[in-house]
């Protein structure tokens, strides 16, 4: 199984620990990885790194756009550069940059539509937390993206417990389809929930739900909730683990409130949680 992935980078060593932990959770000889660069979020004015921005691809090769973009930044290395630029250059890493409005809402969204998955991490979001534009950015690609969107500790940690968030609708199926397609190794060797939103509806497709699921997983525990209060029961669930990854097709909205308007507080950026969201 071949997936395409896209993984948010910025010219800071966060980029180099989000690839590493990327290859912790996908065999790297299936995959089809590419860095993606934002102006506004890589650097304030990306474009000044190039003297030519529409023409960066006809002028220089990845490996040269990359280095580039990492001697932009300050604090970088020449051994973390060069160390890093292997790194890519041994998974065949594309590298492609997003230097105006236009190209961030048209090129770089339409990109995601071929992708499998855009692999975001947390530690992108305490960079500059109180500039407009970053945010607007970010949230653009958070609610935006026309793949499932990955949000995952830049460091190495094991995955540990799956919560799969179901209520009856087609959308929280097709994210727990997708986890299922894209994370079938891991859906085996961690603790799986299956937490459900108590409805007309999902009580009604319950069994289906079920089957499904243990197409992957036999073993998986079942949790309920019902709607008035189900986001509050699931974050008192989510905060007796030190590590998870929440799958959800249902609450995308309120997890990027979360992210985007409450920085210092987010529930969702703290320690070792992920976020599987379409």
């Amino acid at each position: 199984m071949i997936r395409n992935m896209l993984l948010l980078m910025d010219a800071t060593e966060d980029s180099a620990k989000l690839l590493d932990n990327s290859l912790t959770i996908f065999d790297k000889k299936e995959n089809h990885f590419s860095g993606i660069f934002v102006d506004g979020i890589s650097k304030d004015h990306l474009h000044h790194v190039f003297e030519n921005p529409s023409t960066i691809n006809n002028e220089f090769s990845y490996k040269e756009i990359l280095e580039k973009i990492l001697h932009s930044e300050a604090g970088n290395s020449e051994d973390f550069i060069h160390s890093f630029v292997n790194k890519c250059e041994d998974l065949s890493l594309k590298v492609s940059v997003y230097l105006n409005n236009h190209s961030i809402d048209h090129d770089l969204l339409n990109d995601s539509l071929y992708s499998d998955l855009l692999l975001i991490g947390k530690n992108i979001f305490s960079h500059k937390k109180n500039n407009k534009h970053y945010n607007e950015i970010i949230e653009l690609l958070l609610r935006n993206s026309k793949c499932p969107v990955f949000l995952v500790p830049n460091e190495i940690k094991p995955l540990e417990n799956i919560i799969l968030l179901f209520d009856g609708s087609e959308k929280s199926f097709e994210a727990i389809k997708l986890f299922s397609y894209l994370f079938e190794t891991q859906l085996l060797k961690n603790k799986v929930i299956l937490y459900t939103i108590m409805n007309d509806l999902s009580m009604e497709e319950e069994k289906n739900i079920y089957n499904y699921i243990k197409t992957h997983q036999q073993y998986f525990s079942v949790m309920r909730s019902f709607p008035e209060t189900y986001y509050n029961d699931l974050k008192n669930l989510l905060t007796q683990f030190d590590n998870f990854i929440l799958v959800t097709g249902v609450n995308r909205n309120e997890i990027i409130e979360d992210i985007i308007f409450n920085h210092d507080h987010s529930f969702f950026l703290e320690g070792n949680r992920s976020v599987f969201m379409i």
